[in-house]
């Protein structure tokens, strides 16, 4: 056990108490969310803890009078939104203890009941346990009791997290008590594990158990709390990162970021010693921004860390799930503290605006869960009373801290990291600084000296990634040019100064093009620090259940187009000119785009305030009919007849889609290739084995869906549905270098009477089962439809004779504009062999009298038909 030494830091933080926030947007939404925060009833968060302490499960007591969503009885999550309004809570009363004097004291008060209740609860316990669901839970984690099961040490952080918080921000000695016999509690269980079971519950998200125990043991000074906190730190994570081996892939992005703050806070609680975690705290973060990051900050598709570089390619409803922003701002944050490197300061901007900032409804301060990078999707938020997501809780706390980064100091010198109107108190100098500015409606930011000291103040000003490139920020003092000297980022101002002092910056701001690394046609803009993104309508704005949140659709009939046709050579040449492609329209935070398709139509602006409409961040940059656009064209309508023919799917190793389909059987999960698998060995026949519950249609054919790996070729198993043998199936070398799709139909007698059937696979002779990759789905028929719905040629529909269709032009024009649509809309229309968007009007310039088209449309299961247009030009009747 490392030996105990002081906190390791480079900067300080200020007390809350001491920023202000005075930005009128950022005080709005903390308005929201301390209304928000004081609506909630305490006493059912409590609920649940009291009847634990009752002797009572919840999810079968009565009369208890839960909160919905996952405070609900159905959810074994229950009780981690406590654990986030107390850090919220406590929070909210630093800022509210100069400018709201009412609402701190009632915030003091409900705190005050809250942990005096907590304690309550907890003297009825003999061990120290404190949960809003029985204790058996942590058992079923270790293998000593069977049922069913989340991910109770995950909500167990939370719960820590807060009791501590409100120690810190409040000094309430209550909450640190009834912490530390919870921690008490974690290190008598944890003390008996050996490296096995260690292993074993740690292969479960446990949230930043690390953290809250380390944060702990710096309150408490009990070594009971610190050994507790060892036990979850996960040491072979650690070193394959540290060692720069980027081993995410498919893993559960939330899970693995709250592991890496743990693992930094072992470092700044016991000192250089620890720099092994430093390393893999700093290595991470590395991996995270290089390889898996999206323009606005946010991180993941579907809750998981996909292929290192595929962002293109897993852009959807369900990207950027809003913890992992709110967690990388943690570590960005603390490592910040540590190093003092102005890289930590500019992504904790970028994500602070694009991503948290982004993620609340200012109208009525509720919070998103994904932030859709899928171009069409819309922002969708939770409800007040029926959701209570993961996300709803830390969006509690996002809010009630917009102050506690904008200014950091080392013990002499003052860092303004972030460009935020502002107050700041450094009373132990004597120095006090307000800070006002519009960025990005311009770069201009002033800063004005209330009080000073008699000796110099040292101000180092961080000058942004976002200057606009080739230009530098200018800075006067009271009017006069001052030429500041740069060093390690930061702009140094060091004199001293006097009340009234103004200090002003101007930072030249530009438009500025990202590309994906798949895909560089796949572009998004950013202006200063805010990413832009461009309205695309309010049609349809329906949600669908996404496990146990949602997720924004696209419904069939809405029509989104996801490119952009250049009038330049190459996309390289458009992007090199973006200064004269995306213009600014004066004195307002708007920019239409110049020599594409789009001119004047598309409106981008700044993103975090984007909150009623659909969206585009990134579009694809292409020219008409080039190999890239067709191939665009098929990848999205391939991608939308397999969500719209999806009846169930699990997402393979996916614990939360698992525990939804009732996971059974013996069998184990890994990675490779891209995707995740599960599969499972037996000696002899059935031993092993395991099966999904899954939902089916039971009016229209059924298929199960999956995928196998040609390495696996020869594996032998059978598939059975409801126990009955569907297929006995032989992996086979059908790709040698990859993956193949599998569909087996499943007979209609067997469903009928049915809602949900049970898939099972079991192993023949001395063989594995599977790997069964990536996800496994209930589809059902893709349309056979390749008919035509209409073709209208300049505004008239065509003729059209069994397949032959006929238009006219007006003899004069030497074009004509033709929209083809086909009555499905994901099969794929050719006009004389090049894949067209039927979603768009096609301007065809004529070089005849009479010309005629081959067109040949290709349903979603692949059958063909053709047709032919023929165009006339004609002075029409």
């Amino acid at each position: 056990m490392s030996s105990l030494s002081t906190e390791v830091l480079t900067m300080k933080e200020f007390d809350m108490e001491q920023v202000r926030v005075t930005d009128e947007y950022y005080v709005a939404i903390l308005e929201k969310d301390l209304n928000y925060l004081l609506s909630l009833e305490a006493d059912r968060l409590l609920a649940g803890f009291r009847a634990v302490s009752e002797g009572k499960d919840p999810k079968n007591a009565s009369g208890l009078n839960l909160y919905g969503g996952w405070e609900g009885s159905w959810s074994l999550l229950r009780g981690h939104t406590l654990g986030h309004y107390l850090t919220a809570m406590a929070q909210a009363y630093k800022q509210t203890k100069r400018s709201h004097p009412n609402q701190n004291l009632q915030i003091n008060q409900t705190l005050g009941y809250v942990v005096g209740q907590l304690k309550s609860f907890q003297n009825k316990s003999k061990n120290g346990y404190l949960f809003a669901s029985p204790e058996v839970h942590f058992d079923i984690i270790e293998g000593k009791a069977t049922g069913d099961n989340w991910v109770p040490w995950y909500t167990m952080h939370k719960i820590i997290s807060g009791l501590v918080d409100v120690y810190k921000y409040t000094g309430n000695s209550d909450a640190l008590l009834v912490a530390g016999r919870l921690g008490d509690w974690a290190y008598n269980r944890t003390s008996a594990w050996d490296s096995s079971l260690q292993k074993k519950v740690l292969s479960v998200e446990y949230g930043g158990m690390n953290d809250c125990l380390y944060e702990l043991y710096k309150n408490t000074r009990n070594i009971r709390h610190l050994a507790a906190a060892h036990k979850f730190d996960e040491d072979s994570l650690f070193t394959a990162i540290g060692n720069g081996s980027n081993v995410l892939e498919n893993l559960h992005a939330n899970t693995q970021i709250p592991k890496f703050v743990g693992a930094l806070n072992r470092y700044r609680t016991l000192g250089e010693a620890e720099s092994f975690y430093l390393n893999a705290a700093k290595q991470f973060f590395y991996m995270v921004l290089r390889d898996h990051t999206y323009i606005t900050g946010g991180n993941s598709e579907n809750e998981r860390f996909r292929t290192p570089g595929k962002l293109d390619s897993t852009r959807n409803n369900i990207n950027n799930e809003s913890c992992n922003s709110y967690n990388m701002l943690k570590l960005a944050r603390e490592l910040f503290k540590i190093t003092g490197d102005i890289q930590y300061a500019d992504y904790y901007e970028n994500a602070y605006i694009n991503e948290i900032i982004s993620g609340i409804n200012p109208e009525t301060g509720m919070t998103t869960y994904f932030k859709p990078m899928g171009t069409g999707y819309f922002k969708l938020f939770g409800t007040e009373t029926n959701s209570f997501w993961c996300c709803t809780g830390s969006g509690m706390e996002n809010y009630t801290k917009l102050n506690d980064s904008i200014y950091f100091n080392n013990g002499n010198d003052l860092y303004v990291n972030m460009y935020v109107s502002s107050e700041l108190n450094w009373a132990e100098k004597g120095f006090a600084l307000t800070q006002s500015t519009n960025i990005p409606l311009s770069g201009n930011v002033v800063f004005t000296v209330g009080m000073a000291p008699v000796s110099a103040i040292n101000i180092k000003f961080r000058a942004p990634y976002w200057i606009a490139a080739g230009q530098n920020v200018s800075i006067t003092i009271n009017n006069i040019a001052f030429y500041p000297v740069k060093k390690n980022g930061y702009l140094e101002v060091n004199r001293v100064f006097k009340a009234g002092d103004k200090i002003e910056l101007n930072f030249p701001m530009e438009v500025k093009a990202e590309r994906l690394p798949d895909n560089p046609n796949a572009v998004a803009f950013k202006y200063g620090p805010v990413v832009l993104s461009a309205g695309l309508g309010t049609e349809k704005m329906v949600s669908a259940g996404h496990l146990a949140s949602a997720k924004a659709t696209i419904p069939q009939g809405v029509l989104i187009k996801d490119y952009i046709l250049i009038k330049e050579k190459s996309v390289d040449a458009w992007i090199a000119n973006i200064k004269n492609n995306l213009v600014q329209k004066p004195g307002k935070l708007e920019f239409t785009l110049k020599n594409t398709d789009e001119d004047n139509r598309l409106k981008f602006t700044p993103h975090y305030r984007r909150y009623t409409d659909r969206y585009g961040i990134y579009f694809n940059l292409s020219a008409i009919d080039s190999p890239e656009f067709q191939e665009g064209i098929k990848n999205s309508k391939n991608a939308a007849k397999k969500v719209e023919a999806t009846i169930d799917e699990i997402q393979i190793t996916n614990d939360q889609h698992e525990l939804v389909h009732n996971l059974q059987g013996n069998s184990s999960g890994g990675s490779f290739g891209g995707y995740n698998y599960r599969h499972v060995h037996g000696k002899a026949d059935g031993q092993g084995w395991f099966s999904y519950d899954l939902n089916i249609n039971p009016t229209a054919t059924n298929y199960i869906s999956t995928k196998y790996y040609s390495g696996d070729a020869g594996r032998t198993f059978n598939v059975h549905v409801d126990n009955r043998l569907l297929v006995e199936e032989t992996i086979q070398a059908k790709n040698p270098t990859g993956f193949y799709e599998v569909r087996y139909k499943i007979p209609k007698d067997w469903l009928d009477g049915k809602s949900k059937i049970t898939v099972k696979y079991s192993n023949r002779g001395n063989s594995y089962v599977g790997g069964v990759f990536d996800t496994l789905s209930i589809l059902k028929d893709y349309s056979s439809n390749a008919r035509l719905k209409s073709i209208i040629v300049s505004g008239k529909e065509a003729s059209v004779t069994d397949n032959s269709y006929g238009g006219y032009v007006e003899r004069e024009e030497d074009y004509g504009d033709i929209k083809i649509t086909p009555e499905q809309n994901n099969a794929l229309v050719y006009v004389n062999n090049i894949l067209i968007d039927d979603k768009a009007i096609r301007r065809l310039i004529l070089t005849s009298d009479i010309e005629t088209l081959n067109i040949k449309v290709v349903a979603e299961d692949g059958t063909t038909k053709a047709y032919t247009l023929t165009i006339t030009k004609a002075v029409r009747d």
